[in-house]
């Protein structure tokens, strides 16, 4: 397939990737690549250094080597401008080459948009996936799923690899994404008798704060999932009740679901909450459009 080529301002990049310090260029790839692709320039200037620089464990390559492989497949999903994907996949294709696995056994694409939120590729291989952060690495047994590596390694990669292909009582960055989007896909978050406070409790000891769900919740959005996104933001609340960023969030889900009346409640109580400066004029608009008052 054709690679693209898109320049995005680096402005809009803000959510996708946590590592964006590390963006050099705005040119990115987008689409099913190769390791050839990235040895080009001018992604060649992070991925040789990168690729060179790793060096796998020898005995963990080695137990890998003794397993039966056959069947396995991997799946990564990347940004060229993401500095956890330039970090990350690197490394990935130099343990893949230290197995001797062929490049057939690996398929990476490349996701970019205009959007902040939103990891789209040009034939659609993350819909029903769950990508909230990149790099996901996501590892098949005969086509179907059966772990993944969340934005990066836990241990480390060929260890992780490691872990999944043999006991695989691994558990990912960002446990709460597994869960949701079995909720997404299983048309849980949607049953209007289930309860918010009762999805708090089974992710309440696997979130790493509550950026992790308010995350979740916008891409939700972005997806035109509005109802399942207000769940998010619901769920969220029952977590970090008093953050003016949640129940902000959680009045703009109201909001976008056509409920004037609950955003207004919400978003009032997040003004009374907040106590950052630069919160308070977003907070503002939003309370403004769920009045219908003209800034």
């Amino acid at each position: 397939m054709k690679k693209i080529f898109f320049i995005i301002p680096a402005l809009v990049l803000t959510i996708i990737c946590a590592a964006q310090n590390e963006i050099k260029k705005n040119d990115i790839l987008y689409g099913r690549i190769t390791k050839e692709d990235l040895m080009t320039a001018p992604f060649n200037k992070w991925f040789d250094s990168s690729y060179a620089v790793y060096k796998p464990d020898e005995e963990i390559i080695n137990a890998i080597k003794k397993l039966n492989t056959k069947d396995i497949s991997l799946q990564v999903f990347m940004g060229t401008w993401c500095g956890d994907s330039r970090r990350e996949v690197p490394r990935l294709l130099k343990i893949v080459n230290e197995l001797g696995w062929p490049a057939t056994k690996v398929t990476i694409i490349a996701v970019g948009s205009s959007d902040s939120l939103y990891k789209q590729s040009p034939n659609g291989e993350e819909a029903g996936k769950g990508l909230y952060r990149v790099p996901p690495i996501i590892i098949y047994k005969n086509g179907a799923e059966i772990n993944r590596i969340n934005e990066f390694a836990v241990m480390s990669l060929e260890r992780d690899l490691l872990n999944i292909l043999t006991t695989n009582d691994y558990h990912p960055n960002y446990r709460s994404f597994t869960t949701i989007r079995n909720w997404v896909s299983t048309g849980m978050l949607l049953d209007k008798n289930n309860s918010s406070r009762g999805f708090a409790m089974q992710l309440k000891y696997i979130v790493n704060g509550e950026n992790e769900l308010n995350g979740v919740g916008y891409i939700l959005l972005k997806q035109n999932k509005k109802e399942e996104a207000l769940k998010i933001f619901l769920v969220n609340t029952n977590l970090y009740p008093e953050s003016a960023n949640v129940l902000s969030s959680l009045g703009e889900g109201y909001l976008r679901n056509g409920d004037n009346k609950n955003a207004v409640v919400y978003l009032e109580r997040a003004l009374e909450y907040n106590k950052e400066p630069l919160m308070l004029k977003s907070i503002l608009k939003l309370l403004y459009e769920a009045k219908g008052v003209k800034e």
